[in-house]
């Protein structure tokens, strides 16, 4: 059977890093990207880092053409001001993986997007207003994309080590869990490498 890619967007994102070591376990050959690769560790030989903004579509090309599951690999910014990091993210993704033909999308968004709390959900939203409907954004994006996508929606996640146990489901209703890091990407490999299937937007547990 022929060595699986995976492309790795953000990978000196702690989120990204996480993602990396991830597949470089399961023994996957990952091109990965950062601005500056050298503040990368170069953990395995099977590990190639490549120059790359992640909101630009030329500097992406490269690292998705040829791959068989593409990671958007960065950390949901839970923030009030606006900001457009997973919208621009997404959209030169998005064009990249058109352009060389590569087909399965994987992103990350927050459980607080769909928080019913009648208390802590409202506040949450006003607290985090730019960073959701950056999130918001990015998930309307991926659905529009014509790509095979899936987008987690994950809570805050933590430094903890992981439990090995985590849960992807269809449930959006989880408030703002917390989740370790390693469980998420554990989960985000885990969907680069199936085929993605309705519904697209699931929620990931601890």
């Amino acid at each position: 059977m022929a060595q699986q890619t995976l492309a790795v967007i953000g990978a000196d994102d702690p989120l990204g890093e996480a993602v990396v070591r991830e597949a470089l376990v399961r023994g996957l050959r990952v091109l990965a990207t950062a601005p500056l690769p050298r503040r990368v560790p170069r953990l395995s030989p099977e590990l190639e880092v490549l120059r790359a903004e992640s909101g630009s579509q030329e500097d992406l090309e490269p690292a998705v053409r040829g791959a068989d599951g593409v990671v958007l690999a960065l950390t949901p910014q839970l923030v009030h001001d606006a900001t457009m990091l997973a919208t621009d993210a997404a959209i030169a993704a998005v064009r990249a993986m058109r352009a060389v033909g590569a087909q399965r999308l994987v992103g990350v968004s927050s459980t607080q997007l769909s928080d019913s709390s009648r208390l802590w959900g409202p506040l949450r939203r006003r607290l985090h207003h730019g960073g959701l409907q950056d999130l918001r954004r990015l998930e309307r994006l991926l659905a529009g994309s014509g790509l095979d996508w899936t987008v987690l929606r994950a809570g805050r996640t933590t430094d903890l080590l992981g439990t090995r146990e985590q849960v992807v489901g269809s449930s959006l209703e989880h408030g703002d869990r917390t989740l370790p890091r390693e469980d998420l990407a554990r989960a985000l490999v885990d969907q680069a490498l199936a085929e993605g299937r309705e519904p697209r937007i699931l929620t990931v547990t601890a």
